[in-house]
């Protein structure tokens, strides 16, 4: 092809052969010096990549009253490469959409043949036409090509002759050799595992370009180092050496295996989870059974010894304990049997009686009753007003919070950015951690500041945390976000209210609760009728089509008061 390269093109090659019996059509793209690349595109000289959508064939005689023109059908495409999710078969699929290309392999020649399923040719002489569109862009169109056809039984003629003697052997006495060399032909002929050979090679090549991060780590030391005792803790008084080993009054570590000298780091954490030494798995279950209960079986989770609390059920303790080593130290497995067990599915509901005799819940007569966690309360919030991300690892999140808080006297402070994104909606154990100046609302529901380790949270409250829940920025913003969906929601007011009042607690409301939010509802609707840039101040100017702003921001201040709910906050 010569001249400009066209962006888009179709070709239409028309040629007349005297053959009849033609039973396959073998397309070439060649390459050229003159072609950009040495092709065998037209377009792109650093990729000159040919992409073909479809190769149709019509027939027609050539001589008057010889037969009817035909649309050839055609099969069992093949070609020497084809480019990953740009197979050979998209040639003759009638997918104008899917196609044939031959990247990377750029600078060679190719070809791709397909068969007719019907012989084709007329007496007399017949006229071929070959419509080959290519409208990928860029001038992906191929600079040289070449038509051939096929005449015969295809499945012998395009065998070569040393695989074909091979398969005039029989299966039994063909060697190894042979055998190798048949497998080859059949993997060569296989279209599929070609393209997935290259893309292969490409994942290949991009794992070999990455460079994985380093960090350092501990490893044993070939030689060990002597330790000794030092007298009074004086390193100037060194006395006896000693060797790596474990209280005389617990079990024994167990017998080192071959190629393990001493005990290591390694022998420890076997000792640790051994089947003599049920405390792991004791204090492990002990500090879940917390988690759900809000209680421990033994309620110093931080202290198993002498100045420990006591169990409640020890024997459930045991037995909880041996069917997470039983279970191959499933977390799962034991998380899933807590929650079902009937125990934990009592009601919360407390009497009189079981309040007088047992009111810690000690003894597990009903369910599990407590405050949840301050990362939780923030999490269900996010969840209920539709705005929680639920995308998972990454760096710290920057979620509103008031101004001021990371502010130091006579240094230069850092700057807290406040997330615009959707990181600012993301779960609370992201959220960003400084121990000088932890989160607000974490703090104003007991999160601990993290500078030093707490085994187990108190749970207070106080009037901070209603004014956090009605007053801080971050919740303001999700009480506006269920307002909006309150809002959208078809029906009337007290479908609305019950919409939002499932989505926070997930049941639906008494008669005599809906009342009270619809009565909310009308109260704030009066209120902000009157006093519009209240409103607005309130939705910090969001709007809905067909909700006006007196109206989100009613249901704003019912979004407000169901966050706010002791139901909202409280677990059971």
């Amino acid at each position: 092809m010569t001249g400009p390269a066209p962006d888009k093109d179709t070709y239409t090659i028309t040629c007349e052969t005297d053959l009849t019996n033609i039973t396959g059509f073998q397309l070439e793209c060649l390459t050229h010096p003159t072609l950009p690349g040495n092709g065998p595109a037209r377009g792109n000289g650093d990729r000159p990549n040919v992409v073909v959508y479809e190769c149709q064939v019509n027939a027609a005689p050539m001589r008057p009253n010889a037969g009817e023109a035909v649309k050839v059908a055609t099969h069992a495409a093949e070609a020497d490469f084809s480019q990953p999710n740009w197979p050979v078969a998209g040639l003759i699929d009638g997918d104008l959409t899917t196609g044939w290309a031959i990247a990377p392999e750029f600078g060679k020649d190719h070809w791709a043949r397909f068969y007719s399923s019907q012989p084709v040719g007329f007496a007399g002489g017949t006229r071929l036409t070959l419509t080959i569109p290519q409208h990928y862009g860029g001038a992906r169109t191929i600079g040289r090509l070449r038509l051939s056809v096929l005449v015969g039984d295809p499945g012998t003629e395009s065998v070569p002759a040393p695989i074909r003697e091979i398969l005039a052997v029989a299966p039994d006495d063909r060697t190894r050799q042979q055998q190798r060399k048949l497998v080859n032909y059949r993997a060569s002929r296989d279209t599929e595992l070609a393209s997935l050979e290259a893309e292969l090679k490409q994942v290949e090549s991009r794992r070999a370009a990455i460079t994985a991060p380093t960090t350092m780590v501990m490893v044993e030391m070939d030689e060990p180092r002597m330790t000794r005792i030092f007298k009074r803790g004086d390193f100037l008084q060194p006395t006896a050496t000693v060797d790596p080993e474990v209280p005389a009054a617990l079990h024994p570590l167990a017998e080192q295996p071959s190629g393990r000298a001493r005990p290591n780091r390694l022998s420890l954490a076997e000792w640790l989870v051994s089947r003599e030494n049920p405390l792991t798995a004791r204090v492990a279950v002990n500090r879940w059974w917390g988690e759900f209960f809000g209680r421990g079986i033994v309620a110093t989770p931080e202290d198993f010894g002498t100045q420990g609390a006591a169990p409640s059920h020890p024997e459930l303790l045991d037995w909880l304990a041996v069917e997470l080593m039983e279970s191959g130290w499933s977390m799962k497995r034991m998380h899933r049997l807590i929650v079902l067990s009937a125990t934990y599915q009592q009601s919360a509901r407390v009497t009189p009686q079981s309040l007088e005799r047992d009111p810690a819940n000690r003894l597990l007569a009903r369910g599990p009753r407590f405050r949840l966690s301050a990362e939780t309360i923030r999490d269900q919030a996010l969840a209920a007003s539709g705005l929680l991300s639920t995308r998972m690892g990454g760096p710290p999140v920057y979620p509103p919070q008031p101004d001021g808080i990371w502010r130091h006297v006579g240094r230069n402070a850092p700057k807290y950015q406040t997330d615009t994104d959707e990181d600012r909606f993301r779960r609370g154990i992201y959220v960003v951690y400084r121990r000088s100046a932890p989160y607000p609302s974490f703090v104003n529901f007991d999160a601990p500041d993290r500078a030093a380790c707490c085994v187990e949270r108190s749970r207070t409250n106080t009037p901070l945390q209603a004014l956090t829940l009605l007053n801080d920025p971050a919740y303001v913003e999700m009480a506006t976000a269920l307002a909006e969906r309150m809002a959208e929601h078809p029906g009337s007011t007290s479908d609305k209210a019950e919409h939002g009042f499932r989505r926070l607690l997930s049941r639906a409301p008494t008669a005599r609760e809906l009342e009270l939010l619809v009565a909310l509802h009308d109260e704030g609707l009066r209120r902000y009728n009157d006093d519009a840039a209240a409103a607005q101040r309130l939705t910090a100017g969001r709007a809905i089509a067909g909700v006006s702003p007196s109206e989100l921001a009613a249901w704003t201040f019912v979004a407000n008061t169901l966050l706010n709910l002791d139901e909202a906050v409280n677990k059971g």
